[in-house]
């Protein structure tokens, strides 16, 4: 390598690791491919050990509580990543916080359990006894709040211990497990899972008070509530929308389709997903430099859409590519039926990072009517597809994934495009956080 050359990569890297937004995108990304190798290891086990059968079920509950998570987080996640960065009440927006997902949390995985025959009732095993029934309202619980502690380090640019816990810490618990209770089945399963979820909102509580100072109390501050509730339901309600299809297409292809044809798609979806969690890393990041009061926020939307294109690229080519072998690790049965579904599913990562960019450069803008709108539009039309082809097997579903993702995307970008002609300030009028002050001074 020459010196010029060797001078020009010193550079970028030196300006990457004093820029925020690629630090914070690295080690989001390095938590990531440190819970995907585990999770590889842990589906390997998995798919080795277990039938197929109690595989297809662990994975729709999984799918399941995990979507519970995410609506027990009532868009307090968002809220916190919004208003952390400048308010000089954390302790009070963080305590509301855990003590309000903590309860909802509970409230929420206790009603699921109630509706199992129902939604459900391939499911039913959690309602075995009332000890599955605790252990699923504690494990479901822990997971919404590893989630909401999650933002908390996103907010104040301190991804690293993300990387500590839900990549170190996590992904050790996660692999002691699926051996020891391989003969509680599919609830076994669940449990090993959740086990390590819950292992690591415990260790991001006592990190949160130890390391970034903040006071944490069981309590709930009605003040911050009504300072943060517009903002946190408006989130919460594109989150939903958001959720749906999760929660909707795994019991569709466990109901339509058969246990086999679910746990073939989710080890697909599975392995598609770690291209998406890396545009989701970068996205995050981007919504966590947008809610700083220094932003320049044109640059940064140039800058997370330049680092989102080189992250994931390669990852696609990878997976297309070496489709069929990454599948026969888990077994020629996932691998004959799940080629296919995962080509279609990798090359969906480009419409789900420009939905993933779009969608937080609304929250960015606090555009959230245009949000929950992009949200419809995106539920509506994979729900739509999906039960429209769903007969045609796993490779419809994972298309119409693409699809929906795609035009949530352009209806997110039309919103920003309409938002930005119609919001230019007259010179003399006060410049709204999220425009770029240079940009205005040019424009005069």
């Amino acid at each position: 390598m020459s010196t010029l050359n060797y001078a020009r990569v010193r550079s970028f890297a030196v300006q990457g690791r004093d820029d925020s937004l690629v630090r914070n995108s690295f080690f989001l990304m390095a938590t990531t491919a440190l819970g995907a190798a585990s999770g590889f290891v842990f589906w390997l086990l998995v798919a080795r050990l277990y039938p197929a059968e109690q595989v297809g079920r662990a994975t729709s509950l999984l799918s399941a509580v995990t979507l519970l998570s995410y609506f027990s987080l009532l868009g307090l996640s968002s809220s916190l990543v919004r208003h952390l960065p400048t308010t000089r009440r954390r302790d009070s927006h963080v305590s509301t916080a855990l003590t309000t997902v903590l309860m909802t949390g509970v409230l929420v995985a206790a009603g699921f359990v109630l509706l199992l025959p129902w939604v459900a009732p391939k499911l039913a095993f959690v309602r075995s006894s009332p000890l599955t029934v605790v252990v699923f309202l504690v494990l479901a619980s822990g997971a919404a709040l590893n989630l909401l502690t999650d933002s908390v380090f996103v907010a104040l640019r301190a991804a690293k211990y993300n990387l500590l816990i839900n990549g170190v810490l996590m992904s050790a618990v996660k692999l002691l497990f699926p051996v020891v209770l391989v003969a509680t089945g599919a609830m076994g399963i669940f449990v090993a899972s959740g086990i390590a979820s819950t292992t690591a909102a415990v260790a991001s509580v006592i990190a949160i008070r130890k390391r970034l100072h903040i006071a944490l109390r069981l309590r709930i501050s009605t003040a911050v509530l009504r300072e943060t509730v517009g903002y946190s339901l408006g989130s919460y309600a594109s989150s939903c929308l958001n959720l749906v299809p999760l929660l909707v297409v795994p019991l569709l292809l466990l109901d339509r389709l058969g246990a086999v044809a679910a746990a073939t798609y989710f080890v697909a979806f599975q392995i598609a997903n770690l291209i998406n969690a890396g545009a989701f890393a970068v996205g995050e990041a981007l919504f966590a430099e947008g809610s700083h009061e220094d932003t320049q926020l044109r640059q940064l939307m140039r800058r997370s859409a330049v680092v989102t294109f080189v992250v994931i690229t390669p990852a696609v080519a990878t997976v297309v590519l070496l489709a069929h072998p990454i599948l026969m690790v888990f077994g020629p049965q996932y691998a004959a039926g799940g080629r296919d579904t995962l080509v279609v599913l990798a090359l969906s990562a480009f419409a789900v990072a420009f939905n993933t960019w779009s969608s937080f450069l609304l929250k960015i803008t606090r555009q959230l009517l245009a949000l929950t709108l992009s949200n419809v539009v995106y539920a509506g039309g994979t729900v739509l597809l999906v039960v429209l082809g769903v007969a045609h097997g796993p490779v419809w579903v994972a298309a119409a994934w693409g699809v929906g993702n795609l035009l949530s995307g352009v209806a997110a970008t039309l919103a920003l495009v309409t938002h930005r002609r119609t919001s230019q300030p007259h010179p003399e009028a006060p410049v709204p956080p999220w425009v770029d002050r240079d940009e205005v001074g040019s424009s005069a």
